[in-house]
């Protein structure tokens, strides 16, 4: 809300708003709702006005219908809630990924990959990179493969048998390793899934390398 819809409504009379903004009739105007302004000085309120886009009022209902006009829509909220919009990319990747390590999805736009690409690449990466260390790939997407399936420890097997292998689905919920990550963890195929996170097997039950939720922990050990 504006510094004079607040100041208004604080000082109790709406009618100070409307002369703030030249006592024009509002374009909108939402009544008879339950509005969290996060705002201290009225925490609270009924209804709001908005006209050019931007809020000139917060008060009770029975104060903004005055702002009704013959021009303004409006809109009975029926005690429904109605808070502040929340604009969120929902990116969790810091700029470091972005910058210097491998991405072998698009995070930014839609585009078709294949799993020989995402082996490439994790490669040329494991190339430069000593034994040992762990070579990682963020913002694989399965619903984004050409071939039509996940990843498994076969394929992150190619990249390289001397470097933990982990790749990172955009999801946030699972990764999937190669033999040596779950060697190093001393992940098993007899290993048990848990209510905490799971590890998938292929249809001989062999380890097929995608753990999701909290059986990613490969490299704190399982």
């Amino acid at each position: 809300m504006t510094g004079a819809g607040v100041a208004g409504i604080v000082g109790n009379s709406w009618l100070r708003v409307a002369a703030a903004v030249e006592a024009q009739d509002a374009d909108l105007v939402v009544f008879n709702a339950k509005v969290y302004t996060v705002d201290s000085r009225l925490p609270k309120a009924e209804a709001f006005a908005v006209r050019g886009g931007k809020f000139i009022a917060v008060g009770s209902s029975a104060d903004i219908k005055g702002l009704i006009g013959k021009g303004t829509r409006t809109l009975d909220a029926k005690q429904m809630t109605i808070v502040p919009g929340f604009i969120d990319c929902h990116n969790h990747a810091p700029g470091n990924e972005l910058l210097y390590e491998v991405l072998v999805g698009n995070p930014y736009e839609v585009e078709f990959v294949t799993i020989g690409s995402i082996v490439d690449k994790l490669r040329a990466k494991a190339q430069k990179t000593p034994p040992d260390t762990w070579v990682d790939g963020y913002f694989f997407d399965d619903t984004k493969v050409k071939d039509k399936r996940v990843l498994n420890i076969h394929d992150l097997d190619q990249v390289s048998k001397d470097h933990p292998v982990a790749v990172h689905h955009r999801g946030g919920h699972t990764t999937y390793y190669n033999s040596k990550a779950l060697q190093m963890a001393g992940v098993t195929k007899t290993m048990r899934d848990t209510a905490a996170g799971t590890y998938d097997r292929d249809e001989r039950r062999a380890q097929r390398s995608g753990n999701r939720s909290r059986a990613r922990r490969v490299r704190e050990g399982g």
